[in-house]
């Protein structure tokens, strides 16, 4: 089987690091049984001065014996320090000047720290230096000059940084320089052909993700044959580079986005008859597949040349690359049937992308043979017929992608090790199989646009993987080849596409069938899920209590189906939810409130339910216990009127009557009448003579 390529020039990478190793340690004669020279040892402490955790990792960096310290090597001849390596330290810092006093040192190794600040001008001291790694660090400010005075040096690694500005023309001096990495900074300005001018030894040159400019003549002759050549994401074109052709050595050629808008030149598969990593993706590339891939290019191991306008039929071509372990053709004018040689000539297959072309027919049963295949995608393109029982086999397939085809029949059974499932956009019928349930690793599951009946499974609650307390780690999928999926979503109201984010997108959508019942309170055990669309479906009941679960749920779709009663105030618990529909159901009831749930549009999310009520648009909420305690009020105050009319009516009636009650009536009142009157005037008086006597004083 073959390994992983977790990046795009990995292996290639190790086999030139392990040639370096075997080579430096074969010549070195560095000991660290011998005296230290003082003024190396000051250089060292001075270095270390300047670092950040030297006190944690660097423990052994005290006395005298400096060439017994951690990571220094010393000559046994003249006890001069000849290596210092520090890779992987977590050291942090910046590199003190000081070290250059060190001017016998053949080999400096800092990387994988986080070394900050400028490489210092005083590297340029180091005469015999014959490897600089500098790689993985937080370096920043141009690459010094004085790098052209390393006549020596033979393997630079400065990659994974923040360098800036151009590359120095000096560096073109080093005529033994064979190694070279820049790759992953922000350098930027011109490469011409003085930048390696006489880097006859020049064998392996990475300047991937910068934005260089690659400006030589057509006519140019390098000095060099190269072996590795990774220029992606700089700009080479438009012209495919003629200068390659003069290149008998090439094994890996690694020029994606490169700003390639030409014909496939007939003579690439000359120079490619040796390699074995090829990526040409993401250019304009046109011309027939056949110039590119067959019997002149036995030896390609993977192949990217995906995003370009290539045309041509590959039932043939690819059955003659009998190593080949990784292959990307999507999003190109290919067309024709699917190869007939799967499994014979091609076993080693691991990864198969053709999804956007123009091929059509049927998935033939040869693809079963592909044991180690662990990624297959086939969207938008025209395969139809039933998928291929025997698929099922693939016990390590776990990326499957057949969206927006012509597949008919049943969804298939699949493997227990499966995440993910895109078969969106097809004719498939009939019920989801409980034996999905089985694969507890999924993460994403896409039945979306099908012609799906029944249920949905309860057992979907056995997606392990999207639980609260599931342990998330990367598969060889999501880690390996995760900058490979491009995988539309519609997620949030639009469709998204994802490409080496995806490894981190829980979702589940079964939109757009006829499935039928109850939406399982099983679904919110899935607290991961981010994505969750049910729409368009003929579902009916209520929505589940417990949907306040999927804390993490980004976007929920539930329209157009038949749901009933009213809207769990669990819902206003999901806090990162940033689209909701629930509309053209037969939901009731008041709209629950939440500081997220108020930041979505009313008017969209809910429309189509007529039973609804809360804050506007919608209608306002009835409350049967204060329209009751209103009644009461009113029927109170309306009683209080005719019920004082009555009781005067009937007081007067009775003294009407009643003579002698009407003259003891009037009697009383008379007496209560004068008695009042007395009271008053006696209180008149009283008040008076207390004013005089007031005023006397």
């Amino acid at each position: 089987m073959a390994p992983y390529f977790s990046t795009n020039f990995m292996s290639m990478l190790l086999h030139a690091l392990f040639v370096i190793q075997v080579f430096e340690f074969s010549h070195s004669s560095a000991l660290t049984n011998v005296s230290c020279i003082g003024a190396e040892r000051e250089a060292l402490l001075k270095f270390k001065q300047d670092l950040t955790n030297s006190s944690r990792n660097l423990l052994s960096w005290t006395g005298k014996h400096c060439c017994e310290w951690e990571g220094v090597e010393c000559s046994n001849k003249t006890s001069h320090v000849l290596k210092l390596n520090l890779e992987d330290h977590s050291l942090g810092g910046k590199i003190h000047p000081a070290l250059s006093e060190l001017k016998h040192l053949t080999y400096l190794k800092l990387s994988f720290n986080n070394f900050g600040g400028h490489m210092p001008e005083q590297f340029g001291n180091f005469k015999n230096l014959e490897f600089l790694y500098l790689s993985y660090n937080s370096i920043s400010g141009p690459i010094p000059a004085t790098l052209g005075q390393l006549l020596s040096l033979r393997g630079l690694f400065l990659s994974n940084n923040n360098l800036s500005g151009n590359i120095p023309e000096s560096i073109g001096r080093l005529s033994n320089l064979k190694y070279v990495d820049f790759s992953y900074n922000r350098l930027d300005g011109v490469l011409s052909k003085i930048h390696f001018a006489n880097l006859n030894s020049l064998t392996w040159f990475m300047s991937m993700s910068n934005e260089l400019v690659i400006n030589v003549s057509a006519s140019w002759v390098p000095p060099f044959q190269i072996e590795s050549i990774g220029l992606s994401s700089c700009k080479v074109g438009p012209e495919f580079p003629n200068w390659l052709r003069t290149q008998r050595n090439i094994k890996q050629l690694l020029m994606s986005n490169a700003s390639i808008s030409d014909e496939v030149p007939y003579w690439l598969p000359d120079i490619l008859s040796n390699a074995h990593d090829l990526d040409l993706s993401s250019n304009m590339l046109r011309g027939n597949i056949s110039g590119i891939i067959g019997k002149k290019t036995p030896r390609l191991g993977r192949v990217s040349l995906s995003g370009n306008n290539l045309s041509g039929d590959i039932s043939n071509s690819l059955c003659m690359v009998a190593e080949l372990y990784f292959l990307d053709l999507s999003n190109n004018q290919l067309f024709g049937r699917f190869p007939r040689c799967w499994g014979m000539s091609l076993n080693s297959l691991e990864w198969i992308s053709l999804g956007d072309n123009k091929l059509n027919d049927q998935i033939p049963s040869s693809l079963c043979g592909l044991e180690a295949l662990r990624g297959l995608g086939l969207h938008k393109n025209g395969f139809n017929g039933v998928f291929p029982d025997c698929l099922l086999n693939l016990e390590d397939l776990e990326f499957l992608d057949l969206s927006d085809n012509l597949f008919t029949g049943r969804i298939p059974s699949f493997s227990h090790t499966i995440e993910i499932i895109n078969l969106e956009g097809n004719y498939f019928t009939g019920d989801i199989p409980l034996q999905l349930c089985e694969n507890h690793f999924l993460r994403y599951l896409s039945l979306a646009h099908n012609n799906l009946s029944g249920g949905i499974p309860s057992c979907f609650s056995n997606f392990s993987l999207m639980w609260a307390n599931s342990y998330f780690t990367s598969s060889s999928i999501t880690y390996g080849w995760n900058k490979y999926l491009t995988v539309v979503v519609d997620i949030k109201g639009t469709s998204l596409e994802f490409t080496s984010t995806f490894q981190y997108l829980f979702s589940i959508d079964l939109s757009s069938n006829a499935l039928e019942g109850q939406i399982p309170e099983g679904l919110t055990w899935l607290a991961r899920l981010q994505n969750l669309n049910l729409s368009q479906n003929k579902l009916i009941g209520k929505i589940p209590s417990n949907i306040g679960n999927l804390r993490y749920l980004e976007s929920l779709d539930l329209s157009n189906n038949k749901l009933s009663g009213e809207i769990p105030p669990s819902i206003s618990n999901l806090d990162f939810l940033s689209c909701l529909d629930l509309s053209f159901n037969n939901l009731s009831g008041p709209v629950p409130l939440g500081n997220q749930l108020s930041t979505l549009d009313y008017q969209s999310i809910y429309r189509g339910n007529d039973g609804l009520c809360g804050a506007p648009p919608l209608k306002v909420c009835y409350n049967s216990s204060k329209d009751e305690g209103d009644s009461v009020v009113v029927w109170f105050y309306s009683g209080l009127g005719p019920g004082f009319i009555v009781a005067l009516l009937g007081f007067c009636g009775i003294f009407h009557f009643k003579k002698p009650w009407r003259i003891s009536y009037f009697r009383v009142v008379d007496r209560l009448i004068e008695k009042l009157s007395n009271a008053t005037v006696i209180t008149i008086l009283w008040c008076k003579r207390a004013f005089q006597f007031q005023l006397r004083k």
